[in-house]
């Protein structure tokens, strides 16, 4: 931004025409006339990348059926068990959902339910549901 050179302008150039000829594409949203609902997922894998052994964290966040966020990353820490990486992803959908949920207070748009968030590891639940660290996971307690 404080230099542009040519390669830059062509970079903007090339964007601009890619956004022109991509206009008819989209994700569609539609309003549902039951509830306000946020509902997010999360899951990872535990040590998927073969050279550094990191976990991938993924979650997805879903307004009425719409999809409105979602991410996918390597997390920045080795995970000792795939509970610790399950709850690292729990941990990054629910810090998303508290921004989502700011955002639409912001725009005017309370949300009428609690937020579901979901997760499909159960010795992950057990320790969202216990706020005590386990013996095993103090650990986990230092990142945060």
């Amino acid at each position: 931004m404080g230099s542009p050179t040519d390669l830059h302008m062509e970079a903007v150039k090339r964007i601009l025409r890619y956004l022109k000829g991509t206009l008819g594409h989209g994700l569609p949203f539609h309003r549902s006339p039951n509830s306000t609902i946020l509902v997010a997922y999360s899951d990872a894998d535990w040590a998927g990348c073969p050279d550094t052994r990191r976990s991938t964290t993924s979650y997805y966040m879903f307004l009425w059926s719409n999809l409105i966020s979602w991410s996918a990353k390597k997390q920045r820490t080795v995970s000792r068990s795939s509970a610790e990486a399950e709850h690292r992803a729990l941990t990054y959908a629910c810090a998303n959902t508290i921004w989502i949920q700011c955002l639409l207070q912001e725009l005017q748009f309370p949300l009428r339910q609690p937020v579901l968030l979901n997760c499909d590891n159960l010795s992950e639940t057990y320790m969202a549901a216990n706020p005590v660290f386990h013996a095993r996971m103090k650990h986990v307690a230092l990142d945060y």
